[in-house]
């Protein structure tokens, strides 16, 4: 878990998630658009290359994500609500579902889009003909169980302070030094 911000940029003209229906082994299924999906195959491999470069960050409790959206035109404008819905399921841990089973295919930047509990500045920032783009600041957010409704974060809370009873060093006593010349003074 990180508890410092992280910020990054995704290159490429920002796409929204958009479903549309289409017709695989004679059935018809939603699925993303191609173009989503080519965008999303881009970002996902521009984080690899940025996993071999420096240690990618992990949040899995409430962060606040802010982004800011440049695109190449007009054309096709998107609308926000979209493209943060995008931008979140892309930087999210891939799961599958394998004998009805939910399993982690690979781990992203952020353990499930629900961590995200603000979304404040995030924005369409302009065009950029040359350079279309969308930035991204993740900040952790403080959390407090006695506050917190969100029942997955509180599961992960108590699943830390379990952690921390385990990882707890024993404290050692005032006397251990007293009661270790002692012992060797009879050894």
């Amino acid at each position: 878990m990180s508890d410092k911000p992280f910020e990054f940029v995704l290159l490429g003209q920002p796409i929204t998630k958009k479903n549309s229906a289409r017709l695989i082994r004679k059935q018809a299924r939603l699925l993303p658009s191609p173009q989503y999906m080519e965008y999303e195959a881009r970002c996902r491999n521009a984080l690899n290359i940025l996993r071999q470069r420096v240690k990618l960050p992990y949040f899995d409790m409430p962060v606040q994500m802010t982004c800011r959206y440049y695109l190449r035109d007009r054309k096709s404008y998107p609308d926000l609500i979209g493209l943060a819905q995008a931008t979140a399921d892309i930087i999210s841990d891939e799961y599958k579902s394998i004998n009805h089973k939910k399993t982690l295919m690979c781990r992203w930047i952020l353990s499930d889009d629900r961590i995200i509990k603000s979304w404040d500045g995030t924005k369409i920032a302009g065009i950029d003909k040359y350079n279309p783009r969308t930035e991204i600041i993740i900040m952790p957010l403080k959390v407090d169980l006695k506050t917190e409704t969100d029942p997955y974060i509180i599961r992960k809370i108590k699943e830390r302070q379990q952690e921390n009873l385990f990882d707890e060093k024993p404290k050692e006593s005032p006397y251990a030094d007293y009661i270790n010349n002692l012992l060797n003074k009879y050894d």
